[in-house]
């Protein structure tokens, strides 16, 4: 976890020197992970729409649903602006280079990972302290899963640069490797942490199950914790393809 830590705070101090654009960096990963956390909030008012604790008069059951369509809908236009902006903080600060345009490219892939990157990682931690907020038992139960795929994601991804390095090395030499070969390499490191981490996933959601049936946990609060779990395996997943994305761009940019 640690060496994944210091590996993306590394690229990002490289990519944005200046820190006027580092800030800027940091809030649009900031304000995704808040969008992240406001969509989990929304699926516990979900949860309480249709799971409620006490009978609910029509009026009150139409101005909760007008609540949730309504912020439902500006989580969304929040996304797209920030996605616009983040192209606009890119062009800002990863200047044009025309002595080497190849070398410019691969930053933008390399940024555009890292941002993706970074999100997956503020939205992950973000959740985790929800979940020792709903429930202490499966916070810890999500914590100790966490130590174990961060260090398969640490160990796949130095497995990685060995082999774009390589793959670059011989591209240099002009004698390159066929792109079936490149593409195998990094999608099936990624699938590989993905099938890892979908099984850790089911451990989860089988303590879920056993906590909900021995009444550790209330049904409302399971069932925002199924959807955090769900956002938890989106994580792991968009992480794992993405770190090896990210490992080939950085490679290259080199």
């Amino acid at each position: 976890m640690v060496r994944v830590a210091i590996e993306l705070w590394s690229a990002t101090k490289d990519l944005f020197p200046s820190r006027r654009h580092l800030r800027m960096v940091m809030g649009l990963v900031t304000l995704a992970t808040i969008v992240s956390i406001s969509e989990l909030l929304l699926a516990r008012l979900f949860s309480d729409l249709i799971l409620p604790s006490e009978p609910r008069s029509s009026s009150n059951l139409v101005v909760l649903s007008i609540v949730f369509l309504g912020v439902f809908g500006l989580l969304r236009i929040i996304n797209f602006i920030r996605e616009y902006y983040r192209l606009n903080v890119f062009e800002k600060a990863l200047s044009e280079d025309n002595s080497n345009r190849f070398a410019n490219s691969w930053k933008w892939a390399t940024a555009m990972e890292l941002t993706a990157l970074l999100t997956l990682v503020g939205r992950y931690v973000f959740i985790s302290i929800l979940l020792f907020y709903f429930s202490v038992p499966f916070g810890v139960c999500n914590l100790i899963l966490s130590v174990v795929l961060f260090k398969t994601f640490a160990l796949q991804m130095k497995r990685q640069y060995v082999e774009q390095r390589k793959f670059r090395k011989l591209q240099l030499e002009k004698k390159p490797v066929t792109n079936a070969q490149k593409v195998k390499t990094r999608i099936l490191a990624g699938e590989s942490i993905s099938l890892i981490s979908a099984f850790g996933m089911l451990l989860m959601f089988g303590a879920l199950i056993l906590f909900s049936t021995k009444d550790v946990i209330e049904p409302t609060i399971a069932f925002t914790l199924f959807i955090a779990l769900r956002m938890i395996g989106q994580v792991y997943a968009g992480f794992s393809s993405g770190l090896m994305r990210y490992v080939r761009a950085r490679v290259y940019c080199e």
